[in-house]
């Protein structure tokens, strides 16, 4: 079985769904309210483990009812969380506001805002590929990402990176180290927006992205475009490949569950073209709900594939 880590964010999500926001000093009802748990790297992993994976995650929250939640739901559905960190402090958490289809966070960052490069037992890394996401939430480990990557790859570890989206706007003192990171990484996966900021071109297609990325050396960039699809590409293969048609009710979370359908696939030496197609089969299946507990099964997904005529993961 191919042998997967992460290192990055976990925390805990609160969700709220509302018609729409209040006004200032102002209040409304909502229609629900849930808690599960969250974090681009923890939803990675759990996607992983559901997808029959051996998956270790790396990070650090708080001793507190927070950390305690999202530490058992993730151990108790099969991701290894011995090399997450507990610490006196708080664990961090995101209230999701949802309205329709659409939705807004508010983060406090917590253990995830200090998790740095001496927080990682690199020997304890004992894995085929390493998912490296949330590039602009982890300040501490920020500026190490490059040093990060370079002692993985001496441990014969591939590398795949998804910075995710900065909620500082893309300033050039978070962008311009990424001229340094990507470069050394193996598999690159951006959505189209993201790739547009980093790039400073808002007109970009997804194939030019693929391109300009590849010639700086990464060896496979996937750039996701929500429900149009995905560009990806190789030096010796290039496509796009369309979306599933599917029931949208939440898309929170759907770019890790891609990115985790993608790596499994890769990880266990599928083609490029069945990745992308398990990456959104994994993440099609996964905005027909809310949280974790919607998170598709390896029998899920394959059923899925196996229903409109592809193969599944094997």
């Amino acid at each position: 079985m191919p042998k997967i880590a992460t290192i990055g964010d976990v925390n805990v999500d609160l969700i709220a769904r509302i018609d729409h926001m209040p006004d200032l000093g102002k209040q409304v009802i909502t229609k629900d309210f849930q808690v599960h748990g969250g974090g681009c790297s923890a939803n990675f992993a759990f996607q992983c483990a559901r997808l029959g994976m051996d998956i270790k995650l790396f990070g650090k929250v708080g001793d507190d009812v927070f950390g305690t939640y999202v530490l058992v739901e993730l151990e108790d559905n099969g991701v290894s969380t011995k090399n997450v960190r507990l610490t006196s402090k708080k664990t961090g958490v995101t209230f999701a506001i949802v309205q329709g289809i659409e939705r807004s966070f508010v983060t406090f960052r917590g253990e995830n805002a200090t998790y740095n490069i001496n927080d990682i037992d690199l020997s304890k890394i004992d894995a085929d590929i390493v998912h490296l996401p949330s590039y602009f939430l982890l300040d501490g480990l920020r500026y190490d990402y490059g040093h990060l990557i370079d002692l993985l790859h001496g441990a014969g570890i591939r590398v795949s990176f998804d910075t995710g989206w900065d909620p500082r706007g893309f300033p050039s003192e978070t962008v311009k180290p990424l001229f340094d990171i990507i470069p050394k990484v193996d598999i690159f996966l951006p959505n189209l927006d993201e790739a547009r900021r980093i790039l400073g071109d808002e007109k970009l297609t997804g194939e030019k992205a693929a391109r300009i990325f590849l010639d700086m050396g990464v060896r496979i960039a996937a750039i996701k475009m929500g429900k149009d699809g995905c560009h990806v590409a190789s030096s010796d293969y290039e496509e796009f490949v369309p979306a599933f048609k599917v029931p949208v009710m939440d898309t929170t979370g759907a770019g890790d569950t891609f990115n985790a359908g993608f790596i499994s696939a890769h990880a266990s030496g599928l083609s490029l073209k069945e990745c992308t197609l398990i990456g959104a089969a994994t993440a099609g299946l996964k905005v027909g709900g809310v949280g974790w507990t919607k998170y598709p099964t390896l029998q899920n997904v394959n059923k899925f594939l196996e229903d409109k005529g592809y193969k599944g993961l094997r």
